[in-house]
């Protein structure tokens, strides 16, 4: 399998977090990942990234670290769709279907929406205490939009 990714745009490496999953306090959850990614890149960047790249698709990538020495059952047993489900919300303008439609940018903004990824590249890794847990998370240029066609 080949993956498309072309022009790193953004990297964040987030450690001592522990990676959730998209269920119960899930606003909360997307809120405390982007506070963690809003520590590593300043609002000046993510301007410039949104305005350099408005017209592209994009290629995640998220590597998930784990605490694989856990009693607690669902620690590292975590479904990757789910917990990804909030990094790519997080990317972009809206953390949640309710912020679009009452107009609320609230995520990090560096896309406007999760419909321009392209390509997902995930992987779990599996670490030995909770303050190695984490995630690494890259963000690719994959292509470019397709200009809009008129039905008229």
């Amino acid at each position: 399998m080949e993956f498309r990714f072309k022009k790193n745009i953004v990297n964040f490496s987030i450690r001592d977090f522990e990676p959730l999953t998209d269920n119960d306090d899930t606003i909360e959850r997307k809120i405390t990942l982007r506070d963690r990614i809003k520590e590593q890149i300043n609002s000046d960047k993510i301007k410039k990234i949104r305005n350099d790249y408005k017209q592209n698709l994009f290629s995640v990538k998220v590597i998930y670290y784990l605490n694989a020495n856990t009693l607690v059952r669902g620690k590292h047993e975590k479904d990757l769709d789910n917990m990804t489900k909030i990094v790519s919300d997080v990317l972009t303008d809206y953390l949640s279907d309710q912020d679009k439609v009452k107009q609320e940018k609230n995520g990090l903004g560096l896309m406007h929406d999760d419909v321009d990824i392209h390509e997902l590249h995930l992987i779990k890794k599996f670490v030995k205490i909770d303050s190695d847990q984490g995630l690494d998370i890259s963000l690719y240029k994959w292509g470019n939009k397709k200009p809009k066609q008129d039905n008229a």
